[in-house]
């Protein structure tokens, strides 16, 4: 247990990254192959399932390298400055309404009459919710607090914004998914730089998962609300997402600094970058913490 302990916090990132892929491929894979080969039992369960695959893996490595409690106290945590809060509801809106008004300017064909009703956006949101707002403790409140440790926080999210939309390739795989048809090149740049906003809002928190959780959740919620009134156009109207996204990102690079994203010191994520030495047992106890973690 204690050589295990070791492991993980040594290899927090890899860890993370790998037992994600592996949670979320496997049921997502078996999903595809299914819907490619004409059947479709068990594909909402799989589907599911596959969804947790980074809050899982975060638990996991959390239990894996001691920091279960601390780690979910953070997950839950409230306490961010209302302004971070607000911005995390109003961001989903600039950027996707803002991305439609961009696609409409440019020429681009829009129905009010396919834009979900208000009514449906409670529901919408909580499927958002599962499937995709629950990510976020561990791309956030996991492999993001790791990594900008050690690389700082533009660049972290920059490989966590790959990472993140190479984790998604099954979808592009399976028919009738959201992903399928959408050019996979125009979508990994959206991810990677809603991936820069979200270390954004997370920093500006500090390190409270659930802006980040609500922030997520609610992008997920206006873009599935508002895509039902885009005519065509899947090219450009990706293009126009891309052009308000990567807009607030250069504000965001020009007004902060890209070591930390936020006027705050980075968060720590509830987890401890302590690692023992192996065969000292006093430091596996965690009494004599040996040096801070940067190998991940």
């Amino acid at each position: 247990m204690k050589s295990l302990r070791f492991f993980v916090r040594r290899y927090r990132f890899a860890t993370f990254v790998l037992l994600t892929f592996a949670l979320t491929w496997i049921p997502w894979g078996i999903v595809a192959v299914d819907l490619r080969a004409g059947r479709s039992s068990f594909v909402t369960p799989l589907i599911l399932l596959g969804g947790f695959g980074p809050f899982l893996a975060a638990i996991v490595v959390a239990a894996a390298g001691g920091d279960s409690r601390s780690w979910f106290r953070n997950l839950i945590d409230i306490g961010a400055p209302p302004r971070v809060w607000v911005a995390a509801v109003l961001m989903p809106v600039v950027l996707y309404v803002g991305a439609l008004v961009v696609f409409v300017g440019a020429g681009g064909g829009f129905d009010r009459a396919g834009v979900l009703p208000a009514a449906a956006i409670p529901a919408v949101a909580f499927a958002t919710l599962i499937r995709g707002g629950l990510e976020e403790p561990g791309w956030r409140g996991l492999a993001l607090p790791v990594l900008q440790r050690r690389i700082g926080a533009f660049q972290a999210s920059i490989v966590i914004g790959v990472i993140w939309a190479l984790w998604h390739v099954p979808l592009f795989l399976m028919p009738g998914s959201s992903q399928a048809g959408t050019p996979f090149a125009l979508y990994a740049a959206a991810v990677v730089g809603i991936s820069i906003i979200t270390t954004w809002l997370y920093n500006a928190a500090g390190g409270r998962v659930l802006v980040a959780v609500v922030f997520h959740t609610l992008s997920n919620a206006v873009s599935v609300t508002t895509a039902g009134g885009v005519i065509g156009g899947e090219v450009a109207s990706q293009v126009a997402l891309l052009a308000v996204v990567w807009t607030v990102v250069a504000i965001l690079v020009w007004r902060y600094d890209t070591d930390r994203l936020s006027p705050n010191p980075l968060p720590e994520g509830g987890l401890d970058y302590t690692t023992p030495a192996p065969g000292n047992h006093a430091a596996e106890e965690g009494m004599t913490p040996s040096r801070i973690d940067n190998r991940e």
